[in-house]
């Protein structure tokens, strides 16, 4: 492929779509990249029409009007530098009409990543807003190919449009995700039995409680609503970047729990925890078997007394952690970071 340039449009995800962007550019690639968020006018429109449904008529042609604003930038963007392709995160934000200009008028092909459910109900901070929320179902027939973090959907998406699909698991940033050095009091502040870094779901929470006997950490956003349904003080606060590495690299064992929506696949702490050098013990998602040697590389729980009897074990079997951390990190590098899976993207692309 002789053109270099590709246009990328994502949300910002905790950093997720930088890291992909640096995976493009590691490959040969120049990244045009363009942040499909949604501005404080639209999202405060929304939650008013999900509040309020009957002001949807007249929000509506608002919202409308900020994401046609939206997709003129896309358009532009791809006429200025008129990329090889396109890979487009999610597809909220983007019209069919725009991908159907930039495929047919411009001819650029049209890549979707699906890092969640790619059909939910109810879409974060969207659910009110009309146009976010269909977007991308109504596009199904005009992407030229539509990669999925879990294989769960791969059937469902043929079945309601898609013409290629393929399951592309999430990966780590291995530029990013690193084995920190730290000093013996750095170590101490971050160290734990067991810590958890994620945002709280009502099956996290479970699984958090039923650790309570254990010294145990929990850091990121909105757990604070959350107090009056934990057992234990185990929130510990708000964790990003270099501090997350390094409550990964001095607790014992870094606690993976999967959201709900994954069925076939798995979030990308899987990859980022060992990717780190740290130990991890994950819930058992269908399909984890082939993407590490389950007991040698990762540990997996089934159930909470499952679980808590693994992290008693490997609290005391230090060599035995250290072994599967080692084996973990080589299997991330080997497979499972983003300059892996962006090659897989760009040889579809081609």
């Amino acid at each position: 492929m002789k053109n270099k340039k590709m246009l990328m449009i994502s949300t910002d995800y905790y950093g997720i779509e930088r890291s992909i962007a640096r995976a493009f550019a590691r490959n040969g690639f120049e990244p045009v990249f363009i942040n499909a968020r949604m501005d404080s006018l639209e999202r405060l429109l929304s939650k008013f029409s999900r509040v309020f449904p009957k002001t949807k008529r007249i929000c509506n042609p608002f919202i409308r009007a900020a994401l046609q604003k939206e997709n003129r930038q896309y358009i532009s963007k791809a006429r200025i530098h008129s990329p090889a392709f396109a890979f487009i995160v999610k597809g909220d934000a983007v019209f069919p009409e725009t991908l159907r200009y930039l495929r047919g008028e411009l001819g650029i092909p049209c890549l979707s990543y699906q890092w969640d459910n790619p059909f939910p109900t109810y879409i974060g901070t969207a659910g009110g807003n009309d146009y976010r929320d269909v977007n991308f179902r109504n596009s199904l027939n005009d992407y030229d190919h539509i990669f999925i973090f879990d294989d769960h959907y791969t059937e469902e998406l043929r079945e309601k449009g898609g013409k290629k699909v393929s399951y592309l698991p999430l990966a780590a940033d291995d530029e990013l995700f690193q084995h920190l050095d730290m000093s013996e009091d750095e170590r101490a502040k971050w160290s734990f039995d067991v810590c958890f870094v994620g945002m709280p779901y009502d099956n996290r929470i479970e699984i958090l409680n039923a650790l309570s006997g254990f010294h145990l950490g929990v850091f990121g956003d909105y757990w604070e609503r959350y107090r009056d349904k934990m057992v234990g003080d185990y929130y510990r606060g708000k964790a990003s970047g270099e501090t997350v590495r390094k409550i990964y690299g001095a607790s014992k064992i870094v606690l993976n729990i999967n959201h709900p929506q994954s069925r076939h696949g798995v979030n990308a702490r899987t990859f980022e925890i060992p990717c780190c050098g740290a130990f991890e013990i994950v819930n058992h998602v269908h399909g984890l078997e082939d993407l590490f040697a389950v007991g040698k590389e990762i540990v997996c729980y089934k159930s909470e007394e499952e679980l808590k009897s693994l992290v008693t074990y490997y609290l005391a079997h230090d060599e035995e952690r250290e072994a599967i951390v080692a084996k973990g990190h080589q299997r991330v590098m080997r497979e499972h970071t983003w300059f892996n899976r962006v090659k897989d993207v760009i040889g579809f692309a081609g």
